[in-house]
C-alpha cells in the first residue's frame, strides 16, 4: 500500500466520521425543534368561533386527536370541526421541523377541497408557532386575488392551547380573524 491510498483512506474515514456527526447534530436538533409541539399532542374538545360577513359565530364542539409520527419527526393532527350550517369538516396537519433551513412547516388538507397547503415559520417572541402560505403560495383564489392564511398556535395556556386563523387578500401586508379555536384536554 503505497503513501496516497493511505492518505486517501484515511481521509475517506474522517469524511464520514465528520458526516455521521452531522447527521447526529442535525437529527437532534429536529427531535428538539419537535419537542417543542409536544403541547399538541392529546386528545382534544375543540371550541370557537368562526368570523363571517354577519359577524363571528359559535363553533358546535369538535374533537381532535394529535400525536407523534415517523419516529418523533412529524407530529399528526386529525380534526373534526362542526361548522354549524357550513356542514362537519374534517383537517388532517402533519407538522415537521427542518433542521436546514430552521423552519416548521405544516402540511394541512381538507375533506371539503382536497387541496394540500403548505405553511412555514417559527416560534414568536411570546411563544407561539406562527406559520403562513405566503412563500409556499398555496393561496386560494378569490374574486380579483388571492387568500392566504396565517396560522398561530399558542401552547402557553395552562388550560390547553388556542389556534387563530387569520386571513390576507393582499399578500400578509394586513391580516384579518378567521377563526379563533380553543383546545381543551377531551377528559
Amino acid at each position: 500500500m503505497d503513501l496516497r491510498s493511505i492518505v486517501l483512506g484515511a481521509a475517506c474515514m474522517v469524511a464520514s466520521a465528520t458526516a455521521a456527526h452531522a447527521q447526529d447534530d442535525v437529527s437532534a436538533r429536529q427531535l428538539e425543534a419537535m419537542a417543542r409541539l409536544a403541547p399538541l399532542a392529546g386528545e382534544w374538545v375543540v371550541t370557537g368561533q368562526i368570523m363571517g360577513p354577519s359577524g363571528a359565530q359559535a363553533l358546535e364542539p369538535g374533537m381532535a386527536q394529535a400525536g407523534y409520527a415517523f419516529n418523533d419527526r412529524g407530529l399528526e393532527e386529525t380534526a373534526r370541526i362542526d361548522l354549524g350550517s357550513e356542514g362537519l369538516t374534517e383537517l388532517r396537519t402533519l407538522f415537521t421541523y427542518d433542521p436546514y433551513r430552521e423552519v416548521y412547516r405544516l402540511s394541512v388538507m381538507d375533506d371539503a377541497f382536497g387541496l394540500l397547503d403548505i405553511y412555514e415559520g417559527a416560534f414568536d417572541a411570546q411563544g407561539r408557532l406562527v406559520t403562513t402560505n405566503l412563500r409556499a403560495d398555496t393561496s386560494y383564489p378569490i374574486e380579483g386575488g388571492q387568500l392566504h392564511f396565517k396560522l398561530v398556535h399558542d401552547f402557553t395556556g395552562s388550560d390547553g392551547h388556542a389556534f387563530e386563523v387569520y386571513m390576507s387578500a393582499d399578500r400578509g401586508e394586513s391580516w384579518q380573524l378567521y377563526f379563533d379555536q380553543h383546545y381543551a384536554p377531551a377528559d
